[in-house]
């Protein structure tokens, strides 16, 4: 009756180490793989127009995958790996362009337009704001009333009353007198 437990602990035992140093044994190549996969998205095929390695369907995309993964084998790292491809294309070959130099400007211009952008909007938020509390309905009516177009508005109105469109041309003038 004792043997029972301690066959099943042993089993159970034996299960749980094989899971652990598959889990293990695998991590180490998922990693490597997960990193070659990471460096693919960062090269540009140097044929085809606007895709990464990992994109690209063409033979030199596949043979630079090859050169990454057996450069990845040999202990390289990313950015050496990288610096590699870059010595030999150019660094139209990086995905995303160095932070350094004139291409520093792709990495800051976005940055500034949002704020510029945000700065932008909280002045015209603020005007409008503004323009709402400090308006009251005496200032529009003075806004709208303007004198040199008196003399238009009473020949408008005397045509008006010309034509019997118009009732009384008084309420016109006692309105903005």
């Amino acid at each position: 009756m004792h043997r029972t437990p301690t066959l099943l602990l042993v089993f159970f035992s034996s299960i749980m180490l094989t899971l652990l140093i598959g889990a293990c044994s695998n991590r180490g190549i998922t990693s490597l793989e997960q990193r070659a996969q990471s460096i693919d998205k960062s090269l540009m095929c140097p044929v085809c127009p606007s895709e990464t390695i990992d994109q690209a369907q063409v033979e030199l995309a596949s043979q630079m995958r090859v050169v990454v993964r057996e450069k990845l084998a040999e202990g390289w790292t990313r950015e050496q790996i990288l610096q590699f491809f870059v010595d030999r294309y150019d660094e139209s070959i990086l995905a995303a362009p160095p932070k350094k130099g004139f291409n520093l400007i792709v990495w800051i211009a976005p940055l500034a337009v949002v704020a510029g952008a945000a700065v932008l909007l909280y002045f015209v938020l603020r005007a409008m704001r503004l323009g709402k509390s400090g308006q009251s309905g005496q200032d529009e009516h003075i806004l709208l009333q303007d004198v040199g177009l008196e003399p238009y508005l009473s020949e408008v109105d005397q045509e008006l009353v010309a034509r019997n469109s118009f009732p009384n041309p008084s309420t016109r003038s006692s309105d903005n007198g």
